[in-house]
C-alpha cells in the first residue's frame, strides 16, 4: 500500500496539471499495456507457485527464467554475457538439476540369522 501511496504523489507531483486534464492512462501504446499484462500474468502465476510450490522452487523457476531471458537475448537483440553470468548462469542450472534430483535412500540391511 505504502508504495502504491508514494507513486500516486509522485505522479501528482511530477504530472498532475496532464492526468488532471488528459486522463491518466493518455499515452498508453499496444505495447505498454503489452508490459502491464506481462508483469500482471507474471505476478499470478508467481503466486500460484508459492501456493502449491515452495519457495526455493519459486527462486529456481525465477533464476531459470533469467538464463532463458539471457539466451533470448543473446539471439535476438546481440546480448554478449560476460563470463561472470556465465558462471553464475552455470551455478542456477546446476543447482537446479541437485534440486530436482531424487534423493537415494539407504536400504537397511537385514540381518540373516542362520539356523546352527
Amino acid at each position: 500500500r505504502g508504495t502504491c501511496l508514494i507513486s500516486l504523489l509522485a505522479v501528482y507531483v511530477e504530472d498532475g496539471h496532464a492526468v488532471a486534464e488528459k486522463g491518466f492512462f493518455v499515452g498508453y501504446s499496444p505495447l505498454v499495456w503489452t508490459v502491464v499484462m506481462v508483469q500482471a500474468v507474471g505476478g499470478l502465476i508467481v503466486a500460484v507457485v508459492v501456493k502449491y510450490a515452495d519457495n526455493v522452487l519459486k527462486t529456481f523457476a525465477s533464476s531459470f527464467g533469467i538464463v532463458i531471458s539471457c539466451i533470448v537475448s543473446a539471439i535476438f537483440f546481440d546480448f554478449h554475457p560476460n563470463a561472470a553470468f556465465i558462471f553464475g548462469a552455470s551455478l542456477v542450472v546446476l543447482s537446479t538439476g541437485l534440486y530436482s534430483k531424487p534423493e537415494k535412500r539407504q536400504r537397511k540391511r537385514l540381518k540373516t540369522v542362520l539356523p546352527k
